[in-house]
């Protein structure tokens, strides 16, 4: 079975979608994740008019919630927020969300994030079993990137529409030494719905995106243990680096080389 290969729409330089996907069609990468933001600012009517021209299809779109508010009704936005794009997501012919789980505020206390986070993927959880919508948790910023409470998240709200998108560089990003990757890659492969195989050197504030297999971390390795747990979803391209689409098209040859 061939694999699915696809690409974010993210850091692409000036491209409309529409040349976009273009690219995407030209690069045979047939899956693209979208941002919540495309969609409000082209409409679900021009997107799924496109990405029928383009014959490409939605491999996910990023929710881009945050449920770590100081407020209750702020919170409570952020849960509509994903009920609204649920329904987006299947008008344009998809079933899968990617969720956040949120950011760090001076207005919110620390030891209520991961409490926060926590209520909202349940309360996030519950819509999508209700909608039939699959919900991709991404290891994201300060938070998420914690993967023992990714963890416990998949296991203690035990849902088969709730998994993970794997981003193999933010665990790095985060500070876990490149070492520790693999062992990372092998707990979380098993929850996986999505991914974002993804290059670069560095944490925090020395970060540097690179093309896939320049830079340090274990993509190969990452490939091998997710196949190992039976991942059949997209391998989605992300590319962090200064050469915008060149790198994105050297990324996409990298990975179809080494999916072989």
């Amino acid at each position: 079975m061939e694999e699915k290969i696809g690409v974010i729409f993210y850091n692409f330089g000036d491209l409309s979608l529409e040349e976009f996907l273009n690219w995407c069609m030209e690069n045979n990468c047939l899956y693209v994740e979208l941002g919540r933001d495309t969609i409000e600012e082209y409409g679900i009517e021009n997107v799924g008019r496109l990405i029928n021209k383009y014959g490409i299809k939605i491999s996910q779109i990023s929710v881009k919630n945050d449920f770590v508010q100081s407020k209750k009704e702020e919170f409570e936005k952020q849960i509509i927020l994903v009920e609204k794009m649920c329904k987006v997501i299947k008008n344009l012919g998809g079933n899968q969300l990617r969720i956040d789980g949120g950011w760090p505020k001076k207005e919110v206390p620390e030891k209520e994030y991961k409490k926060l986070v926590f209520e909202g993927i349940k309360r996030a959880v519950e819509i999508a079993e209700r909608e039939g919508v699959y919900l991709s948790l991404d290891n994201h910023g300060e938070i998420t990137n914690d993967y023992t409470f990714q963890l416990e998240i998949f296991e203690k709200i035990n849902s088969d529409k709730l998994g993970a998108n794997l981003d193999t560089m933010n665990y790095r990003w985060y500070g876990y030494p490149v070492e520790k990757l693999p062992h990372i890659y092998k707990a979380i492969a098993p929850f996986t719905f999505h991914t974002h195989i993804k290059d670069g050197t560095g944490t925090k504030k020395e970060y540097k995106g690179k093309v896939l297999g320049e830079g340090e971390i274990p993509l190969k390795e990452a490939i091998r243990i997710l196949k190992e747990a039976g991942y059949k979803g997209v391998w989605c391209v992300e590319y962090e680096g200064e050469e915008k689409e060149n790198g994105y098209k050297r990324s996409v040859e990298w990975l179809r080389r080494n999916l072989k």
